[in-house]
């Protein structure tokens, strides 16, 4: 049991990959309406920390993604 790995964890862990990759360019795009940023910010601009925060996130769930990968049926 010490050996099996659980596979919920290894699609969390893609699902917040996704989300968090996407907040990242989300944050990119000029000319848009951020809803991530607060009021007193400008929130049609490019916000470089938002896309630094939400960088580093996707950076770890990919980290997260390689850690909790199943092991293969085969040796």
């Amino acid at each position: 049991m010490g050996n099996v790995r659980n596979p919920i964890l290894f699609y969390g862990a893609i699902a917040f990959t996704i989300v968090a990759l996407l907040l990242c360019i989300y944050n990119l795009i000029p000319n848009i309406y951020h809803v991530t940023v607060p009021d007193y910010a400008e929130p049609t601009k490019v916000h470089e920390k938002y896309v630094a925060i939400f960088g580093g996130l996707t950076a770890l769930g990919i980290i997260g993604v390689l850690f909790t990968r199943p092991k293969s049926g085969t040796k």
